[in-house]
């Protein structure tokens, strides 16, 4: 065995050829609907409000998106979903309700359409992803003061809609604290996420509710490869839709969909640790958390660093690629460096993205120093 010392792989914590792609010049999406969602024991699901109005906008179907299966078990949630060509984001509060002393609130009195509880959605659609985060506190606030509202009025969104139907500057802040959350559930995990991501995989994630640390996962993940279809929660109604999928990544908080390996290259289960699931032999290497992931993470990942993994990796390929085309060139020890990669944990990744992005003339050099051609045309592995 070659001895290799896992710690000389730099953390890239940025540099001046990496883009911002989250930046205070980006400004917050229109907001173009609004709306409340309930549950009722007889009906299930409702909007209870919306506007526009629903001959004008159609929401067929947010209703099991703004309330995902298993939010009757929590308190606060927040979720992000897809419907059409929109992005939405609501924001979910539950609570008991008493009778036992009735002090006159709203809350005082069983609701026996709610089954003893209150629960209340409060969303939007926008027309982008980017920077839709700056809406979590207005909805959050919105959620729990409907939970208190016994008399629908609903003024004070009619209001907000009309405000924000233009966009506004946002500053960059707001995603420190979601990233650091990010961080801390995922743990090294993140790393063996980001190759599926790089490879343009079908990712699913799971967890039983709540499911908005995993659609920030979601959010955080795409930024590294645009090319993968952020489709954020999906629920069972979405499965025909997710069998034609060629790359996306979702979360879902429906277990059942584990059984479906024709929808996915890998389910990443996420209730009580990081587990990932896949029948692809390859893939189940690269998904291993190596001793180098474990020590990168030990250093300072920032949020531009991370999602600008992808770019940085493309840029160093194709100018490799380029330098010389008349020769293979030599993805050398150093050259994995630079790239935040270890030369011997990530050769398998690595190899598997040139073949994928077709990208020609390029060496892997192993440990040992021999050097093995990658052919972008080819989809088998180099036997000498």
């Amino acid at each position: 065995m070659i001895a290799d010392n896992d710690d000389d792989v730099p953390l890239l914590n940025g540099n001046d050829d990496d883009e911002q792609l989250i930046t205070p010049e980006d400004s917050q999406p229109n907001v173009e609907a609004i709306f409340v969602v309930t549950f009722d024991v007889k009906y299930g699901n409702t909007i209870e409000f919306q506007m526009p109005e629903k001959e004008q906008m159609p929401l067929n179907g947010v209703e099991y998106k703004a309330l995902p299966s298993g939010s009757h078990h929590i308190h606060e949630d927040f979720v992000y979903f897809r419907h059409e060509s929109k992005y939405g984001l609501a924001c979910i509060a539950r609570v008991d309700t008493v009778k036992d002393e009735d002090d006159g609130s709203a809350l005082s009195v069983v609701d026996q359409s709610q089954r003893g509880m209150r629960i209340k959605s409060v969303g939007i659609l926008t027309s982008s992803i980017i920077h839709i985060q700056s809406y979590l506190a207005f909805l959050q606030t919105e959620a729990r003061t409907y939970l208190n509202q016994s008399s629908a009025d609903y003024d004070r969104l009619k209001r907000f809609l009309l405000q924000h139907g233009q966009p506004t500057s946002v500053p960059v802040s707001i995603y420190d604290n979601l990233f650091a959350e990010f961080i801390q559930q995922f743990g090294a995990s993140i790393f063996p996420l980001t190759r599926l991501i790089l490879l343009g995989k079908r990712i699913l994630l799971h967890s039983r509710s709540p499911i908005g640390s995993l659609c920030n996962a979601v959010y955080f993940t795409h930024i590294i490869n645009q090319s993968v279809n952020p489709l954020f929660f999906v629920n069972i109604t979405d499965l025909t839709m997710l069998s034609n999928e060629q790359s996306y990544i979702g979360c879902t908080t429906e277990i059942v969909f584990k059984e479906k390996t024709h929808i996915y290259d890998v389910f990443i289960d996420c209730d009580n640790e990081i587990v990932f699931h896949t029948n692809d032999s390859i893939l189940r290497s690269i998904v291993k958390i190596t001793r180098s992931d474990r020590n990168r993470l030990q250093k300072n990942v920032t949020l531009n660093s991370f999602i600008n993994i992808g770019n940085r990796l493309s840029r160093v390929l194709n100018q490799l690629s380029q330098s010389n085309i008349n020769n293979n060139q030599q993805m050398t020890k150093e050259k994995f460096h630079s790239v935040g990669l270890h030369q011997r944990y990530d050769r398998l990744f690595l190899d598997q993205y040139i073949r994928i992005r077709r990208i020609p003339h390029i060496t892997i050099s192993n440990p040992g120093s021999v050097f093995f051609p990658i052919s972008p045309c080819c989809s088998c592995p180099s036997s000498n």
